[in-house]
């Protein structure tokens, strides 16, 4: 879209949900309009505000203006990274963007090589997804919450115009609200993201995250069609459906059961991984392709989901070692221990996640000597990984409270940038929009003011999103234990001659592009072993 006065052209990826009130304020300013769009409400505030209106947006974008007056590009990506925006230079110094690495690198960005450190990361530790960089080397993305701008020699400026570090120290268990305030601004959030022309539905799993939004949509709009999708494995002990189904009858939903299969996942590996655009260490990444798929197949576009609550609200049970962790290094001994006979009475301890622990524990020269520590073992690594840099997958450390320090590492670098990546590409690839009510702002800021630690000293994992829960769910979702969110039968699916077959090529591959040390066995898990060897094959990439 243009501007014809000032030359100012946009282009964007995304969804501006509070486009409606941006309208009206521009309006109040002497802003006319032609469309009904967000697209023209980003454009219009852009010329009205400048980079300024990226903070007044609710919303996920990626976005390119190109503005003539300051002789550049600015490109911009929203708080959390929810839609990507990928950049590279070519040979001859021209700037590339768009939406997938593997199309900047189409355009002869990059050096056509696989990133050595990325790789080295990744099988080591799982590290699927760098909201700053790519699996192909010389790629590399606008970092969430911060704009660029391009000129004809490439990056002039670049600034942060929101950080997730910075808002949890501001937030951070400031003043927790009340049930009543915070079941408010999740359906506010809800509400905006029900704006749409479409079909709207919504991925359910049972648990609390997706049933809480499902029960905010139909509280919204009481006679509105809603479908439903769940990924069901049955006669697994981690099948969902029941339950989901029966969240569903109670809201009066639609819903249509997904029944994922090995052969399935074998044979849309290589695409699965195409459009991923890099590995992934889970096949439950196939579990929600298939939701995609049947949401496609039903017609409904929009799709609102629950990502986003674990990170936020303290949803994972490791966090219990955090806060024992917390306990101790300010000298409360009573409250570790009491924290830990909790969990213990309730049969629910989870083992201990040390790595993760003693990263944010540990002072940065103990740090790096763990990983040090960490690099020796990897004695399998072949000749193009040896001398890959070996990052800190948890990013850069606030200090203070570990818990804190949690939130920030898991949303901002090790959880949640990968699982953005698996939902925004497999919702696009079967050409869904995904919505994320949890990662609203203000849902958020109340998530963090919470604090989390008074949960886990009473036993249970995002206590203040239960008691909302509580007030339109029944007590087997609000007070369930465990999750699974569309995981797998992996063990049985490991045990089948295929799949061990392809793991076996898989190896082989690795080897002869040396990233694995001849006659050496590669130590990691068999998906991640798959699908990067899947990724090297599609895209032809080498050392």
């Amino acid at each position: 879209m243009a501007d014809d006065g000032s030359g100012v052209v946009l282009v964007y990826n995304g969804e501006i949900y509070n486009f409606v009130e941006l309208r009206r304020e521009l309006e109040g300013k002497g802003r006319r309009f032609e469309t009904s769009c967000d697209t023209e409400v980003l454009l219009r505030g852009y010329l009205e505000w400048g980079e300024g209106i990226f903070p007044r947006c609710n919303g996920m974008w990626a976005v390119a203006i190109r503005d003539p007056r300051r002789g550049g590009t600015l490109l911009c990506r929203d708080r959390f990274g929810e839609k990507p925006l990928y950049l590279g230079r070519t040979r001859d110094g021209a700037t590339w963007f768009g939406s997938e690495a593997a199309t900047v690198r189409l355009a002869g960005a990059g050096s056509g090589r696989f990133d050595a450190a990325r790789v080295l990361n990744f099988l080591l530790f799982g590290d699927a997804e760098d909201p700053s960089g790519s699996f192909f080397d010389g790629i590399a993305q606008v970092k969430p919450g911060h704009w660029v701008l391009v000129g004809e020699d490439g990056i002039v400026e670049e600034r942060k115009w929101w950080g997730l570090a910075e808002f949890a120290l501001e937030r951070w268990g400031s003043s927790p609200a009340e049930p009543e305030e915070l079941e408010e601004t999740l359906d506010r959030s809800v509400r905006l993201r029900l704006r749409s022309d479409v079909l709207v539905g919504s991925s359910l799993s049972g648990g609390i995250d997706s049933s809480t939004i499902l029960g905010s949509i139909r509280s919204h709009d009481p006679s509105r069609e809603i479908h439903v999708f769940t990924a069901s494995f049955p006669g697994r002990a981690l099948d969902e459906w029941d339950r989901a189904n029966r969240v569903a009858e109670q809201f009066g939903a639609v819903a249509h059961r997904v029944e994922p299969t090995l052969q399935g996942f074998l044979d849309t590996l290589p695409l699965l991984v195409r459009r991923q655009g890099g590995p992934f260490d889970s096949p439950s990444v196939y579990a929600q392709w298939c939701v995609m798929e049947e949401a496609a197949a039903a017609g409904v576009t929009v799709l609102l989901d629950g990502q986003g609550a674990d990170e936020t609200w303290g949803g994972y049970r490791k966090y219990v070692w955090f806060a024992v962790a917390e306990a101790v290094l300010r000298g409360d001994l009573t409250s570790a221990m009491c924290i830990v006979k909790r969990w213990r009475s309730a049969d629910d301890l989870p083992s201990p996640d040390l790595l993760q622990v003693g990263g944010l524990a540990l002072a940065a020269p103990a740090r790096h000597i763990a990983r040090l520590g960490l690099r020796r073992l990897g004695s399998w690594t072949g000749p193009a990984l040896r001398d890959a840099a070996l990052v800190d997958p948890q990013g850069a450390k606030l200090g203070g409270p570990l818990l804190r320090e949690a939130a920030v590492a898991d949303g901002g670098r090790v959880i949640l940038p990968r699982l953005l990546r698996y939902a925004d590409r497999n919702s696009m690839a079967w050409s869904r929009e995904l919505r994320l009510p949890f990662l609203d702002l203000q849902v958020v800021g109340h998530a963090l003011s919470s604090g989390w630690r008074k949960g886990f000293e009473t036993g249970w994992t995002k206590e203040p999103l239960r008691q909302v829960a509580a007030r339109r769910l029944p007590d087997e979702v609000v007070w369930r234990r465990g999750k699974t969110a569309y995981d797998v039968p992996e063990e049985e699916w490991l045990a089948q001659p295929r799949l061990r077959e392809q793991l076996g090529a898989a190896v082989e591959l690795l080897r002869e592009r040396q990233i694995v040390e001849p006659g050496r066995s590669l130590p990691v898990s068999a998906w991640r072993a798959l699908s990067l060897a899947s990724l090297l094959e599609q895209f032809g990439l080498a050392a």
